[in-house]
């Protein structure tokens, strides 16, 4: 019973995505954080006390001896162990573990999110707990999804004035007026969607390991009935129609490569399909690169999700990036080891301003508190030692998915290796938090599970996954 309350509460966590508390000054992060904070230790405290109470002798020890030795659980463990290290030798050491109510990000949190990885491989052994907790994550995204929409909606007050009837908050409207008349124009065309976020640049990144959960639900699934049909195809377009509306243009790039990399798997499992994999393959890679050169036509401009083909290196977001980047980079060298400590970059930034950030009598971004770029941020913050032991997690996650998977299901393997790549291609122009950082180590306890505890070796084919 005890452990059943503390898998109970790791699902309760994922729900902290939908917390938005419009009494606090930062409505879209304070709650969350509280929220996740409080489920993780209440799961971890029920854990303790199965320990105490209810397990076995020698169990506990016995489970820890043998998760430990997992090269990917090492690995997650070692980035923790160097995240705490730079927060102890920080230029703040009060910001790096405390951080802020704008962001909350520092160690503290840290260990919650490790906590949740923990039990998360200590707890959840068999296949059936992956996928109760997928179908959590898929109903928390359609709830993040709901709340955005309901945002969108307005009513007439009796004294004229326009308010939301469920007391959302959203960008649809300033200071009494709205961003378009309709409930379709606001959505669609005059805002990129945040969701209950609070940001659309988060919402894209979110949305993709909800795409990933539900598509290894389907794959996963052996009797795949037209109802069951209907739902997976429902959910999938409601998760691709807002992951587009977003208009977050680096996440949208990492999907590409992510699809890119899953043709390719699937290409090399089957190679009497290798010729339509690579028409498949180039076709895409025609269509996208034709949206791209021609994004200053009206008829891509005009797209409800036309933003994302914008991608230009002349464009003033991604100039803005590189002077941060150099900012960053000059933060490194100057603290290489163990850098400036979680939720550190700030001070980087002020004392490497770079002056073209300002621009007189225009409105111009002066101030980061990060760098943007996860490979950035975790080289300045963390140094060296926490920007290895990061990239260390991936490169051990390839290195013992292609050495183990070898006779695994074809479309299974292809998609949960292209997963990475899509954050990482994302992540090269954002930041991590905690609707990311929550999925990175929920995608990472899946792992661990799927390449040391699955025993599922049968091979399906791909007319049996449809």
């Amino acid at each position: 019973m005890l452990l059943k309350f503390s898998k109970f509460f790791l699902y309760v966590s994922l729900f902290s995505v939908l917390i938005v508390m419009i009494s606090t000054f930062f409505p879209f992060i304070g709650g969350k954080d509280y929220f996740f904070r409080t489920a993780i230790q209440l799961a971890l405290i029920f854990f303790i006390l199965w320990w105490g109470f209810e397990a076995s002798d020698g169990e506990v020890l016995a489970r820890l001896k043998d998760i430990f030795r997992k090269p990917l659980f090492a690995a997650v463990s070692a980035f923790a162990a160097a995240f705490m290290l730079s927060t102890i030798f920080a230029f703040d050491s009060h910001a790096a573990f405390w951080s802020n109510y704008e962001r909350g990000e520092g160690g503290f949190q840290m260990l919650h999110y490790y906590a949740l990885f923990f039990l998360l491989v200590f707890l959840f052994k068999e296949k059936k707990d992956w996928e109760r907790i997928f179908w959590v994550s898929v109903i928390a995204a359609v709830g993040m999804i709901l709340y955005g929409v309901g945002a969108a909606v307005f009513v007439s007050n009796p004294d004229g004035s326009l308010s939301n009837p469920f007391g959302f908050v959203g960008p649809y409207s300033d200071s009494g007026k709205l961003t378009a008349p309709t409930f379709i124009g606001r959505l669609f065309y005059t805002e990129r969607f945040q969701g209950s976020l609070g940001n659309p640049a988060y919402v894209a990144p979110y949305l993709m390991f909800a795409i990933f959960y539900l598509l290894w639900l389907w794959f996963s699934e052996k009797n795949k009935t037209l109802p069951k049909k209907f739902v997976y195809g429902g959910l999938g377009a409601l998760f691709l129609v807002f992951f587009l509306l977003s208009k977050t243009r680096g996440t949208f790039v990492g999907l590409a490569g992510a699809v890119f990399v899953f043709l390719l798997v699937l290409a090399f499992s089957y190679p009497k399909l290798r010729k339509w994999f690579a028409i498949l393959i180039a076709a895409l890679a025609i269509i996208f690169g034709s949206l791209v050169y021609y994004r200053n036509t009206d008829f891509v401009k005009n797209l409800p999700a036309g933003r994302l083909f914008d991608i230009e290196l002349t464009d003033r977001t991604f100039q803005t990036r590189l002077w941060t980047w150099n900012s960053a980079w000059q933060g490194f060298l100057e603290k290489p080891l163990l850098g400036w400590g979680p939720e550190n970059f700030s001070g980087v930034f002020d004392k490497y301003f770079d002056p073209r950030h300002f621009i007189p009598g225009q409105n111009s971004e002066t101030w980061f508190d990060y760098a943007h770029s996860i490979f950035f941020d975790y080289l300045v913050e963390l140094g060296l030692i926490g920007f290895l032991s990061h990239f260390a997690i991936f490169a051990i996650f390839y290195w013992e998915w292609f050495r183990k998977f070898r006779h695994k299901n074809p479309l299974l393997k292809a998609l949960i290796v292209s997963l990475p790549t899509s954050y990482l291609i994302q992540g090269l122009a954002l930041f991590n938090v905690l609707p990311i950082y929550i999925n990175l180590f929920l995608f990472l306890a899946f792992a661990c599970y799927e390449l040391y505890y699955s025993r599922n070796e049968t091979v399906h084919e791909i007319s049996s996954a449809t």
